[in-house]
């Protein structure tokens, strides 16, 4: 993996953290993107964006993930395409908000 830019500490203990902590990591960078994507604040945005990706790859290296593994690759694709658009969409960010809580039952409160 590449060297870590934001998540430095982070990453120390990333993998000891469950499954639920690491998703909803990922997703509080996607609630402040939207925050700032109705701001009007591309620049922000991305930062939430390449965050996002960072915690998307940490977590993509962690093995108890190899089931949804290629779910996590498409979420990450998905979220490179939004972090490099011109124009940010707000719909796009919190259907991949939703799509990545979905991951893990305990993310989202589901029971069961």
């Amino acid at each position: 993996m590449y060297p870590l830019r934001y998540h430095t500490i982070v990453a120390d203990n990333w993998y000891s953290k469950p499954k639920k902590f690491q998703l909803l990591n990922i997703a509080t960078e996607l609630t402040r993107a939207n925050h700032w994507i109705v701001s009007n604040r591309a620049d922000l945005v991305n930062d939430c964006y390449d965050r996002a990706l960072e915690l998307i790859d940490l977590t993509r290296s962690d093995p108890r993930w190899k089931a949804e593994l290629r779910e996590l690759s498409r979420g990450r694709e998905f979220l490179a395409g939004l972090r490099y658009a011109k124009e940010k969409n707000r719909n796009a960010n919190t259907l991949l908000f939703q799509t990545l809580i979905l991951l893990n039952a305990d993310a989202g409160g589901v029971r069961g």
